[in-house]
Order: C-alpha cells, then sequence, then structure tokens
C-alpha cells in the first residue's frame, strides 16, 4: 500500500510532475481502491468533507506531506543513506498517533481495516503500518526506483531473481526503453551499411 501511495505523485522526476490525488474527494477514493476501506465506511466521513471543506482540505494537505515523507524515506532507503532527521520526525508523528477509530475486521477470509469510526488522521494509520513494515521487513533491500530516461521515477518491489529490474512496467517504461534500444542498434546498422 505505501508503495502505490508514494506512485500517485507520477513523472515525480520531472517537472511539471502528475498529480493523481489532486484533492480530498480522489484521496478517499484512493483508499476505496486500495483496500484501506470501503464506500460505506468513508461515507461518513465524505459527508463531512463536503460540508467542510475545510476540513477535507487540511486532512488532504496532511496525506500528501505524509506521502511525501515516505517517498523521501524510502529514496533514502534505495540510496543506502540516512534520510532526514525532519523527515523521519514527521513520518513518526503519524506511525506513533493512536488511531482509536479503526480497526481489523473479517470478511470473509479476509482481514481488512474497519473506518467506520474513523478521524480524519485515523485515515493515515494503514498507510503508516504499511510504509513502516516495508521500510524495517525483508523486502526493504528490494525497493528500487524506475530508471526510466522521461523522470518517471515510479518506486516498485524488484521481485526478479537476480535483482536487476530497472523499470516499474516492462508494459510501459522498460518497454520504450527496449524498443528504443532496438530502434538505436538497427539504426545503427542501417548507417554502416550505407557507408
Amino acid at each position: 500500500m505505501a508503495i502505490r501511495f508514494v506512485n500517485t505523485a507520477a513523472w515525480r522526476l520531472r517537472s511539471p510532475r502528475e498529480e493523481r490525488l489532486p484533492d480530498a474527494q480522489a484521496f478517499l477514493h484512493w483508499l476505496t481502491a486500495n483496500l484501506a476501506g470501503s464506500e460505506q465506511q468513508l461515507a461518513p466521513i465524505n459527508v463531512r468533507w463536503r460540508a467542510h471543506q475545510h476540513d477535507g482540505a487540511k486532512t488532504y494537505e496532511a496525506a500528501i506531506a505524509l506521502r511525501e515523507a515516505i517517498y523521501e524515506l524510502l529514496v533514502a532507503r534505495i540510496a543506502d543513506v540516512a534520510p532526514p532527521i525532519a523527515v523521519l520526525e514527521h513520518f513518526n508523528a503519524h506511525l506513533v498517533r493512536p488511531a482509536d477509530g479503526i480497526r481489523l475486521w473479517a470478511r470473509a477470509s479476509e482481514l481488512a481495516w474497519d473506518l467506520r469510526e474513523a478521524s480524519d488522521r485515523d485515515l493515515f494509520k494503514p498507510i503508516t503500518t504499511s510504509a513502516a513494515s516495508l521500510m524495517t521487513g525483508p523486502k526493504a533491500h528490494r525497493i528500487r526506483q524506475c530508471q526510466d530516461d522521461r523522470g518517471c521515477g515510479c518506486l516498485f518491489i524488484d521481485e526478479s531473481r537476480a535483482m536487476n529490474r530497472r523499470w516499474c512496467s516492462m508494459g510501459d517504461c522498460g518497454n520504450r526503453a527496449k524498443a528504443l534500444r532496438h530502434y538505436r542498434r538497427s539504426r545503427g546498422r542501417i548507417d554502416s551499411s550505407s557507408s
């Protein structure tokens, strides 16, 4: 979940980057789509944010700041350097905050977040829990950033056996890079044969 959240800022290594969470409603939709809660559970928050847009905007700003903190922590992990202390403190402030309004509940054989009584700030708990588990768990050394030359910057977990994956997706950035390499090789053969 943490990487999916970070990747809601697309093309982050170029300017302007693409914001896939443009507002508070998009953040709620993202939470629903990423198994952090159902639409029904988040309906009271949605109603409150529509009535008091300032509350939604404030939570949205906090969500984006948290996303950027997680990104900086993950990028520091990739570079094998210590993260900035202020970023770590910002993340930890969310991580240690009690989330009394959320629980786990069983849905058939799956466990899911129960957000029916969640406060605005409780919404961050599934994200911070996921991020902390990722950064301290067995996959921490497998976190990578897409090496696409256009500035994709998406993060991913390298599950390849050789641990040499370079792109977020072979269907997009990787395919483009391979096609470009093929074009340059074949173009070189055409140029050398015409000489």
